[in-house]
């Protein structure tokens, strides 16, 4: 089929199947170059998700090329990562996998729990790894971007752009491309369980052979997706679309739009400029993809520790984008406690907080708050105790599908047919 027939038939596609047909930011590039061939505010913040787990493969592939691991390794499973939510292989606390299986699942399957299995195994703690994550995004010059965690579950600090993971991919392309295949792996097994690729594009576009999903419903539907025509590699960033079938569409457009421009001389990734942190808070795509809203309050049993808070108000939104903001200052993006909404006794309103801090912590970090003229202000443990103890929780939030997305088909169950009653005479 002739280039520009399929790109009319995908946008009549998604013109039919999707009237939200705007998304989040998107790029599309050349990793041999790193040539901007299209972007659409590509240096806006967004949450990233389970493209997270690109920067976790980045770095046990590069402790793979230093001999520091070794594919046949086996590394334990630790209470932690076992308790992570789904996506997840879900192998019991103390037996072990390869590191190659957990790159499987990671990359293929979008495994939160061997996220944090390669984590925990490479540097011992998520702390310190996360805290390798973003050294290495500063030595790739991923400006925009913040990582707390190698799974990309949610949290206020945890950012990306972009540009940011177009230069990541660019990376793990160039320099590893001994571990392209598990990029496109359709399939993973564990016994007789056979866990598809999460990338439905690679199923959908003949052409495509990698790369990574991701989907909290903060995010929406996040997808780096590459393709290759007559020899020539182009890959795809969309972030923010409305469901697993839409980021495809979306994907499948831009690459075969890329394919049909002949190559020549462009700007490059890093000439795209970052939104200073902060300046913008990500949108927050709850609503639109989860049907719920898009605040998560604190259960009472969460709250512990010496706290912060950012100023009480009447309503969670308010207080969610106030959290919003002070997590992404400077003085927010490394504290290491509990950030949300904590519902107030007495229909006093909402605080915007941090949690499971320690006193030394929560004074240094509220001195540092007012220098900057934001309101803080210290909260005791017998104040969360207090607070907990008067307000009850709330319903947990109804999702909707699966955690990492809906590209995912599941066999149905047939009904065994019905015996038709013979009719007495």
């Amino acid at each position: 089929m002739p280039i520009l027939q399929r790109i009319l038939m995908v946008l009549l596609v998604l013109a039919v199947a999707s009237p939200a047909f705007a998304a989040g930011p998107s790029l599309l590039f050349d990793p041999a170059t790193d040539e901007v061939i299209s972007q659409d505010r590509a240096g806006e913040p967004w949450y990233p998700a389970s493209l997270t787990k690109l920067m976790t493969a980045y770095i046990v592939f590069q402790k793979l090329k230093s001999g520091q691991l070794k594919l046949d390794q086996k590394l334990p499973v630790s209470e932690l990562a076992h308790s992570q939510p789904p996506s997840k292989i879900g192998v019991p606390v103390g037996q072990t996998v390869s590191v190659d299986f957990a790159l499987q699942a990671l990359l293929v399957y979008s495994a939160n729990d061997m996220a944090y299995v390669l984590a925990e195994g490479s540097d011992g703690s998520i702390s310190a790894f996360s805290a390798q994550m973003n050294a290495q995004a500063r030595k790739l010059g991923m400006t925009g971007s913040h990582f707390v965690n190698p799974n990309g579950l949610f949290d206020h600090r945890h950012i990306t752009t972009a540009r940011d993971i177009a230069i990541l991919a660019s990376a793990i392309l160039r320099e590893f491309p001994e571990y392209d295949h598990y990029f496109s792996q359709p399939f993973i097994s564990i016994g007789k369980r056979r866990l598809s690729n999460r990338n439905s594009l690679l199923r959908q576009m003949k052409e495509a052979d990698g790369m990574k999903t991701g989907f909290v419903c903060s995010s929406g539907f996040n997808l780096v997706a590459t393709a290759t025509h007559d020899g020539r590699r182009l890959a795809a960033v969309i972030f923010g679309a409305n469901s697993g079938k839409h980021r495809v569409d979306l994907a499948e457009m831009l690459l075969t739009d890329g394919f049909s421009r002949a190559a020549a001389p462009r700007p490059k990734l890093q000439s795209i400029p970052n939104v200073r942190t902060g300046e913008i808070v990500p949108t927050d795509m709850t609503k639109q993809v989860c049907k719920q809203k898009p605040v998560s309050l604190a259960l009472s049993k969460s709250l512990g520790g010496w706290g912060i808070s950012f100023g009480n108000y009447e309503n969670s939104a308010t207080a969610d984008m106030a959290l919003r903001g002070r997590m992404l200052s400077q003085s927010g993006m490394e504290l290491p406690g509990t950030p949300g909404i904590i519902r107030l006794p007495e229909k006093r309103g909402y605080a915007a907080a941090m949690w499971n801090l320690d006193q030394p912590t929560s004074e240094s970090a509220c001195a540092r708050y007012r220098a900057e003229k934001a309101p803080c202000e210290v909260i005791p443990p017998e104040t969360f105790a207090r607070i907990a103890a008067l307000v009850p929780d709330p319903a947990p939030p109804k999702t909707v599908g699966d955690p990492e997305g809906d590209d995912i088909s599941k066999p149905t169950k047939k009904k065994p047919p019905q015996k038709k009653k013979k009719k007495k005479n």
